[in-house]
């Protein structure tokens, strides 16, 4: 329920801010959101590439992440986007600690307020699905034929977010943002010591930046 609410208020928000930024164009003509006044709707893309932190099962977490969109009138970006994750950087040779590393991705929708302004916000939001593993934090030193222990599980995920982006030069764009990942959970436990993973261990929020570039 409380992922259906955060649902609903972000697209009614995102619909109030559109239904503003075309507004300010010409108040005393009827436009729509794809279709400009003179009956031209404009087209672009761009591809991107992200850096977020964040934290899983109280690890500190990296994360990266790589988007393609199509943008419409300069105020709506459609796409596909995937993300890769990993936590528990710190180097150790204990048989007993695990990485939880995996990823995912899916769709990507992006309302984008004042894409003209130097400095603008967008709400970028992700729909799809991914998987997650234990991964042995000395991995690294197994044999080549060595099958070590690990478990995963797949998952549904919903992610919405904020961005600040700063418009560099014509073809590039630097965002700050922060999103919040909601799952429907997942069934793991450590191998070797059998403690269970946190079933909403994903669920949290991921500051990141990231870099655009294409024609906006």
């Amino acid at each position: 329920m409380h992922i259906i609410k955060l649902i609903l208020t972000t697209v009614i928000i995102s619909a109030i801010s559109l239904s503003v930024a075309h507004g300010q164009d010409n108040q005393n003509e009827f436009t729509s959101v794809f279709k400009k006044k003179e009956g031209r709707t404009e087209h672009g893309g761009y591809g991107a590439i992200s850096f977020g932190y964040g934290s899983i099962d109280g690890k500190p977490a990296l994360q990266t992440s790589i988007r393609g969109a199509w943008v419409i009138d300069h105020h709506i970006a459609l796409g596909f986007a995937g993300y890769g994750f990993i936590n528990n950087l710190e180097k150790t040779n204990d048989i007993n600690e695990y990485y939880l590393g995996g990823g995912y991705g899916g769709f990507y929708f992006e309302p984008i307020i004042l894409p003209n302004s130097p400095i603008h916000v967008s709400f970028p939001i992700l729909i799809g699905g991914g998987g997650i593993s234990t991964i042995p934090s000395n991995y690294m030193d197994f044999d080549p034929g060595f099958d070590f222990l690990y478990q995963y599980d797949v998952f549904f995920v919903f992610e919405p977010g904020v961005e600040l982006e700063i418009n560099m030069v014509k073809f590039f764009r630097i965002g700050l943002g922060a999103s919040y990942r909601f799952t429907n959970g997942v069934l793991l436990t450590y191998p070797i010591s059998n403690n269970a993973v946190p079933k909403n261990v994903l669920d949290g929020f991921n500051f990141y930046m990231n870099l655009k570039f294409g024609k906006f």
